[in-house]
C-alpha cells in the first residue's frame, strides 16, 4: 500500500475539490467488481446525505473520540460540532490538509498501527474504515492494537458490508467460490488525473465473521443498524 499514501490518491482528489473543482472523482478497479467512480462530493457531505446506519453509528460517539481514516473530516466535523473532542487522524498529507483547512482542531498525519499518543472514550472507522487490516488474517492484529487506544468502558465503532451480494446467481443462489482467500477480500488499484496506487489489499467483512473474530480477541459486540444493501454498523467493547 506503500504507493497508494506516496501518490496521495485521496489527498490530492480532496484538496482539488475544496478548491473548486467539484467534479473530482477518483477511478475505483478491483478484481471482482466492476468500474466504479468516488465523488469527493461524497467525502465532502454532511450528516443529514450520510445512509442511516453511519448516522446511527456517529450517534453512538462519547467522550474523547479517535477517527481514524478521516480522510476529507466529515465525521470528525460533526462531532466536532457536536462538542466533542475529536483527534481526526489520516495518513495523507493532503487530507490532513484539507481537515485543517475545514477548521478540525487536532489533526494528526500518522498511521494507525504507529500511533499510541492517547487514549480515548470512542475510535471511529467508518466507511468501511475496518478494511485498514488488509485483509482478514491481520484483524485481529489491528483490533489488539486499537484496545491498547481505548479509555476503561471504551468503544470501536465500524461499519462495513457483506459482498455474499457480489455472488448472488440469477436463480437467486450464492455461488461463493471456494478459495483460500476470504470472500470479502479485494484487491483495488485506484486512480486520479495522472497518479495511480497500483494494485493494494482491503477487505470487507461481515457480520457473522466479526463476530467470530470480536469473540477471538476478547471484544464484545452490538450491532447498531442495518442498511439497505447488505451495510450495517456495529460497536465493539
Amino acid at each position: 500500500m506503500k504507493k497508494l499514501f506516496a501518490e496521495d490518491i485521496f489527498g490530492n482528489c480532496c484538496k482539488d475539490f475544496l478548491a473548486g473543482d467539484k467534479d473530482a472523482k477518483i477511478v475505483v478497479n478491483s478484481d471482482i467488481a466492476e468500474t466504479d467512480y468516488l465523488f469527493a462530493e461524497y467525502l465532502f457531505r454532511e450528516f443529514d446525505e450520510m445512509p442511516e446506519h453511519e448516522q446511527k453509528a456517529l450517534l453512538q460517539a462519547r467522550g474523547d473520540i479517535l477517527d481514524i481514516g478521516a480522510c476529507a473530516g466529515s465525521h470528525s466535523l460533526y462531532m466536532q460540532n457536536m462538542g466533542y473532542n475529536v483527534t481526526s487522524l489520516d495518513i495523507s498529507q493532503g487530507c490532513c490538509e484539507v481537515m485543517e483547512k475545514r477548521g478540525l482542531k487536532n489533526v494528526v498525519c500518522s498511521d494507525v498501527f504507529s500511533y499510541s499518543d492517547k487514549k480515548f472514550d470512542t475510535i471511529l472507522l467508518l466507511m468501511n474504515g475496518i478494511g485498514i487490516a488488509g485483509n482478514l488474517p491481520n484483524l485481529p492484529k489491528l483490533l489488539v492494537h486499537l484496545k491498547t487506544l481505548l479509555k476503561p468502558g471504551g468503544k470501536i465503532i465500524f461499519d462495513s458490508s457483506d459482498l455474499q451480494y457480489l455472488y448472488l446467481d440469477d436463480d437467486g443462489a450464492y455461488s461463493i467460490p471456494l478459495t483460500d482467500r476470504y470472500y470479502g477480500e479485494m484487491i483495488y488499484n485506484l486512480s486520479y488525473k495522472d497518479k495511480k496506487t497500483g494494485n493494494f489489499k482491503w477487505f470487507f467483512i461481515d457480520p457473522y465473521t466479526i463476530e467470530a473474530i470480536a469473540n477471538e480477541v476478547d471484544l464484545k459486540i452490538q450491532f447498531l443498524a442495518w442498511g439497505n444493501h447488505y451495510d450495517y454498523s456495529a460497536c465493539l467493547y
